[in-house]
């Protein structure tokens, strides 16, 4: 009797190692939003003949081994229009990359080169960058005053609260970054479809924001918008290119 117990106790404790904690709730999250920490930003981006400020949204992700930049693939449909660029790859011309929030301009972080890039893959449409929207940056070095997101890595479900932080294109105070609330509707595996609940709030010039869940954790980034829905890239895809990339990372309850 004693070794069925013990043969027992062993088998729920396997079991129960099996599963994932639930996400401890950022503390920062019960604060009221103007004073969370510094995690949204935005671009500048330096070609030989070219740079670009404040173009789109960027932000750091904490991977639980290590701190990298990230922003929305589809920033290079810029490049391809202005500059000529066919694939992902900043090529020869490129001369830095610094990311920033709008409202805190002297605190930024350069990055120290593109994990994903890839000269054989092609630039595309909207339509097939929506898929794969990330990109993903080793960084020079840290700055305190720049907060990583956690990240989530269990799906968004269907009709969960999500926020997006972000700067917008036409967003006239820049005192603090633009808060939305978003309600799923559709999961397709490699994005998401999501209702903004305030109809006169457009998300257009809000790309490559990031999308976090009422815990705080980042569950997406903003790609776009079809329609009246929210288009938001997965950090399912997101996972994808860390393992492509042997991008070390620690999942909730490793």
């Amino acid at each position: 009797m004693r070794k069925f117990r013990l043969i027992l106790a062993i088998v729920i404790g396997l079991t129960g190692c099996k599963e994932k904690p639930p996400s401890k709730k950022e503390a920062w999250m019960d604060q009221p939003a103007s004073e969370w920490p510094h995690f949204s930003l935005t671009n500048e981006i330096s070609f030989a003949d070219t740079t670009y400020t404040n173009l789109a949204n960027s932000f750091l992700v904490n991977t639980g081994k290590d701190t990298l930049g990230v922003s929305c693939k589809h920033i290079f449909m810029v490049f391809q229009d202005q500059l000529g660029l066919q694939n992902i790859d900043l090529g020869s011309g490129f001369n830095y990359w610094k990311l920033y929030p709008k409202n805190y301009k002297e605190e930024f972080i350069y990055i120290k080169s593109l994990i994903n890039s890839d000269s054989k893959e092609e630039i595309g449409d909207f339509n097939t960058l929506k898929v794969r929207d990330w990109l993903i940056f080793e960084i020079d070095e840290q700055n305190s005053k720049l907060y990583p997101l956690k990240i989530r890595y269990t799906p968004i479900r269907k009709n969960e609260i999500v926020y997006s932080v972000g700067w917008g294109m036409k967003q006239e105070d820049n005192s603090y970054p633009g808060l939305q609330k978003f309600k799923s509707i559709d999961n397709l595996g490699d994005y998401y479809y999501a209702a903004n609940y305030k109809s006169d709030v457009l998300p257009y010039g809000r790309s490559g924001s990031p999308v976090i869940d009422e815990n705080g954790y980042l569950v997406g980034i903003i790609s776009g918008a079809e329609g009246n829905l929210t288009v938001i890239g997965s950090v399912q895809y997101l996972k994808k290119l860390f393992d492509q990339y042997k991008v070390r990372y620690t999942e909730p309850g490793r």
